[in-house]
C-alpha cells in the first residue's frame, strides 16, 4: 500500500490574520481620544467657571457681613450708652452727719462720713424724713476756701442740723443727659447734629462718666465711587468715621479739657457714606439724617430753658472695604436704632408732674469747669 506524504501546516503567526477575519481593535483611534478630550476640557471648564462664580459670591457676601457685624455693634453700644444717659447713681454709701452745722448766711462745709458719688451741684436731702422739721434739700456749692473733701461738702443751709443726721440723695435723674440747649420751649422738636454728648453712671457703677459720637471725615479726606444725593444732583458720597470718647467726671472736679482725661476718641465704625448739607452736617446718600435728636424744652427767659432729649434716631449707611468681586462694585449696608433713653424721659414725667425744682443740675466745680468738656 502506497502510503500518502503527511502535509502538516504550520500555525499562522502571532499578529497575522486569517482570510476572512477582521482586523483587531487594540485601543482608541486618534480621533476618538481627542473628540474625549473635547468633551473634558469643555466639563471642566463648566465646572471651574462654577466654583470661581461661587467663590465671588461668597467673597460679596463675606464682606457685607464684616460691614453688617460692624454696624451692628456700634448700634448696640449707642444704644446701650445713650440708654443710661441722665442715670443719677446712688451714694457709694449712704453718709451721715458726723458733727453739728448752723446756717451761716453763706457756704459752710458739712462733715460727713464719706462723700464718696457727691460732686458739686448734687442735691442733697439733710435729715431723717419729710416730717423733720430741720429737714431740707441743699445744693452743694463750692467757691475758693470751700472744696469737697473726704469729709466734707460744701453747701448752704437755712436751719440747723443735728450730728448723725443721715444726708442722701434721692437719685433723681439728670434732665439733660444728652446735651442739647434749645432757646425757646416746644414739644417734638428735632435736630440734626455730627456730635452727640452725653453723661450719667453709663456703666451702673455708680461712678459719672462724661461721652461723645462723633462723626468726622477721614485725613486726609476720602470720597467714594457711590453716589449721594445733594442739593446740586449726584455727588461722590463722602467716606466718614465714627468715633466714641468717654471718661470718668473726677470727683470732685470736672476735667478742664479732654487732654487732661489721658483719654482719646476711638474708632467705632468706618466707611460710613454720608454728605454734608449747607450747615455742615452730615446726611446719608438719600438725605436723611444720620443722628437726630428728638426733644422737648421746658422752661422760661426769666430761669432758663431745661431740654430734654427724649429719644435719638440714628441711620448708618456703610460700605464694603473691598469691591464685590461678583460685580466690581462696593456694596452697602443700611441700619437704624430708635434709642429712649430711660431716665431723662423719667425726669421729663418728673417736670410734667411739677417736681422740676428737685432734678439735679448738670455737674460743676469750683474752678468753673462744666460739661461739655472742651477739646
Amino acid at each position: 500500500m502506497t502510503k500518502k506524504k503527511r502535509k502538516d501546516s504550520a500555525p499562522p503567526a502571532r499578529g497575522s490574520r486569517e482570510a476572512g477575519n477582521p482586523p483587531a481593535t487594540d485601543g482608541f483611534s486618534l480621533i476618538e481620544v481627542l473628540v474625549t478630550v473635547v468633551i473634558i476640557t469643555v466639563l471642566m471648564s463648566a465646572v471651574f467657571q462654577f466654583l470661581r462664580f461661587n467663590q465671588q459670591r461668597y467673597r460679596g457676601d463675606q464682606l457685607l457681613a464684616e460691614r453688617n457685624q460692624g454696624a451692628r455693634s456700634a448700634l448696640e453700644l449707642m444704644t446701650q450708652e445713650l440708654q443710661q444717659a441722665g442715670h443719677n447713681p446712688n451714694l457709694s454709701t449712704f453718709p451721715h452727719l458726723t458733727g453739728a452745722v448752723t446756717p451761716s448766711g453763706g457756704i459752710v462745709d458739712i462733715p460727713v462720713s464719706s462723700t464718696g458719688g457727691i460732686f458739686y451741684g448734687n442735691l442733697i436731702e439733710i435729715g431723717s424724713s419729710a416730717a423733720d422739721g430741720n429737714r431740707e434739700v441743699v445744693q452743694v456749692t463750692g467757691d475758693a476756701t470751700h472744696t469737697i473733701t473726704s469729709t466734707t461738702f460744701p453747701a448752704v443751709i437755712t436751719v440747723s442740723h443735728a450730728a448723725n443726721q443721715p444726708a442722701f440723695t434721692r437719685s433723681l435723674p439728670f434732665p439733660n443727659g444728652i446735651l442739647y440747649q434749645a432757646s425757646a420751649v416746644g414739644t417734638n422738636q428735632s435736630v440734626n447734629v455730627n456730635l452727640i454728648q452725653y453723661f450719667g453712671d453709663i456703666e451702673g457703677n455708680g461712678t459719672l462718666r462724661y461721652g461723645e459720637y462723633k462723626l468726622s471725615e477721614l485725613v486726609p479726606p476720602a470720597t467714594s465711587t457711590l453716589k449721594c444725593t445733594t442739593a446740586s444732583g449726584l455727588q461722590n458720597c463722602h467716606i466718614l468715621e465714627l468715633s466714641r470718647f468717654l471718661t470718668q467726671i473726677m470727683n470732685p472736679d470736672i476735667p478742664a479739657s479732654k487732654s487732661a482725661t489721658s483719654d482719646t476718641f476711638s474708632p467705632l465704625a468706618d466707611n460710613i457714606l454720608a454728605f454734608p448739607d449747607a450747615s455742615g452736617i452730615f446726611l446719608n446718600p438719600d438725605q436723611k439724617p444720620i443722628f437726630r435728636l428728638n426733644y422737648d424744652t421746658f422752661g422760661n427767659l426769666t430761669y432758663g430753658f431745661t431740654t430734654y432729649v427724649r429719644s435719638v434716631d440714628v441711620d448708618i449707611t456703610m460700605q464694603t472695604v473691598d469691591k464685590d468681586p461678583e460685580v466690581n462694585e462696593f456694596r452697602t449696608i443700611r441700619m437704624r436704632s430708635h434709642i429712649v433713653p430711660t431716665n431723662i424721659n423719667y425726669a421729663w414725667g418728673i417736670t410734667l408732674l411739677g417736681g422740676s425744682p428737685d432734678l439735679p443740675f448738670r455737674p460743676t466745680d469750683t474752678a468753673g469747669h462744666t460739661l461739655p468738656i472742651p477739646d
